[in-house]
């Protein structure tokens, strides 16, 4: 952590700590996660009650944004308001966006019991749900690769081929993730957690890029293949179809989040 940023971290401290309002005030984002550059924002969240919260979910107001605490060009203060019982659900069941978030995590100040122990327990990865997930980002590339990025090439579709791949790219990348056990941490950081996976195609990156950067049927290929060479995933292409259809045309009835946020 830069000096600048310690001192963004005291001046929370001394202008929060007494507020009855807020609760605790926990160190997120980049500068928690060890990869904050010199320029980098401060992100936080800010842990209210129930009430509290209530009242400023009604005036859309759950977001903090502060210039004035930071002396450094371009600095802020990026927080989120949060309550005890939303780090408790987090812990019990939080998408892994949610639960990549906390990582690092640490409070500048905290007034609540067990507080502590919870946030231990989010960045963690739910390893009950792996051999699901698998299955289901393994269906979408299967989909994905062998069917949506040849009809949008064949049809000269532009937006179903960027999305296609894109979305072949990220769902290759949750399953690396999802095989190393590993959080994935939403579109921004993914592919700097990729890198830190441990056991994955040595190609992998090189492969994804070059697709991103020139989405042809031959570099599609390549990718699937890497991905589906690398590991036995365990879903033949018909119960990929039957899982595609249930995770993106009729995943309004399962009450989940998003599978990219799985």
């Amino acid at each position: 952590m830069y000096p600048h940023h310690q001192r963004v971290l005291e001046r929370i401290r001394e202008k929060f700590a007494n507020d009855p309002q807020f609760h605790a005030i926990l160190l997120g984002g980049s500068i928690a996660h060890g990869w904050g550059r010199e320029s980098s924002d401060v992100d936080v969240y800010m842990v209210v009650d129930d009430e509290t919260f209530a009242r400023l979910q009604e005036k859309n107001a759950l977001f903090y944004y502060d210039t004035e605490l930071c002396d450094y060009p371009g600095g802020y203060i990026d927080g989120k308001i949060i309550t005890y019982s939303f780090m408790k659900e987090a812990a019990d069941r939080g998408s892994e966006p949610t639960r990549s978030s906390f990582i690092g995590s640490y409070p500048i100040y905290n007034r609540v019991p067990g507080l502590e122990d919870v946030l231990r327990r989010i960045p963690v990865y739910p390893v009950e749900e792996k051999a699901e997930k698998i299955s289901a980002f393994y269906a979408q590339v299967q989909l994905l690769g062998h069917y949506f990025v040849r009809q949008a090439l064949e049809k000269g579709n532009r937006y179903l081929l960027a999305h296609a791949v894109s979305d072949l790219v990220l769902f290759g990348s949750r399953l690396i993730l999802a095989h190393n056990e590993r959080l994935y941490p939403g579109h921004k950081s993914l592919f700097r957690v990729l890198e830190l996976a441990e056991d994955k195609p040595a190609d992998f990156m090189e492969l994804a890029d070059r697709l991103l950067q020139a989405p042809t049927l031959d570099n599609a290929k390549a990718f699937i293949d890497c991905v589906e060479q690398f590991s036995s995933w365990g879903v033949p292409y018909p119960e990929a179809v039957s899982l595609f259809i249930e995770h993106n045309e009729w995943n309004w009835r399962q009450g989940r989040p998003p599978l990219e946020d799985w």
